[in-house]
């Protein structure tokens, strides 16, 4: 089917995203909305986001999308399942596959969960994990200062990021936890420096790219993905300041 895939999220993350099905798929086209007005989530209330990713999507649906991915855990959580029973096209979200992406590759079933507060607050990945296995330990921490990292551009700087990174995970160094998740979709932008401060002895999961491809597979599956061998034209719609975020997307 000719038509884009929808991604929406509170800001930059869901280029993370973005990104992936571009690399996957270099023929499908894809529409992206970027809630940079009310960026971040994570400290809003529950019917706030319930709120704006109710318009985010809608607006996606006006433009003629296929497919929505929400790409953003805190709106997942918020808007999951209700979202898929009220809308007529394909719908994702990254909580479920990042519980399993993270299940997959633990050895010892203990997991660190890094994500924002809106996202620790709902216990959906806690309700995700144990509804696969409950015999998982998770470690739960959030980390509102990675999205502010991320959002101010300061993450281009490598000392800066360092020191960010390392005093808010500084107790978790020794943690016996052998897989991490990363439950926001911004965190991805600097997995590097999180790899490195576990010195690369732990599996970091990224959600967003455990939801491309459980979507890319569901998509196929229905026969939704394009035919066609052409070069899209993908489309940004930002709802709010843009200039940090053309930044951040270059």
């Amino acid at each position: 089917m000719n038509k884009p895939i929808g991604i929406m999220d509170s800001g930059v993350g869901g280029l993370t995203v973005m990104k992936e099905i571009i690399h996957a798929l270099p023929s499908e086209e894809v529409y992206y909305f970027a809630d940079s007005l009310h960026c971040p989530y994570g400290p809003k209330s529950q019917e706030d986001v319930k709120r704006y990713t109710a318009e985010a999507v809608e607006f996606l649906i006006n433009k003629g999308v296929k497919a929505v991915i929400i790409a953003c855990n805190t709106a997942t959580a918020a808007v999951m399942p209700e979202l898929r029973d009220e809308i007529d096209i394909p719908v994702y979200g990254v909580i479920n596959p990042g519980s399993l992406g993270a299940l997959r590759k633990s050895d010892n079933n203990e997991i660190l969960l890094l994500a924002t507060e809106g996202t620790i607050k709902s216990g959906a990945y806690e309700q995700g994990i144990l509804s696969f296995d409950q015999d998982v330990k998770i470690h739960n921490l959030a980390c509102p200062e990675f999205v502010t990292l991320i959002e101010s551009l300061d993450y281009e700087n490598p000392d800066i990021t360092r020191r960010t990174v390392a005093e808010k995970l500084a107790p978790y160094r020794e943690i016996k936890a052998d897989t991490v998740i990363l439950g926001c979709t911004h965190f991805p932008i600097i997995e590097k420096y999180i790899d490195e401060f576990f010195k690369g002895e732990k599996h970091i999961i990224d959600a967003g790219f455990e939801t491309v491809s459980v979507a890319l597979v569901q998509l196929h599956k229905k026969k939704l993905l394009t035919a066609d061998n052409k070069s899209p034209v993908h489309k940004i719609f930002i709802h709010g300041e843009n200039q940090r975020f053309e930044k951040v997307m270059n």
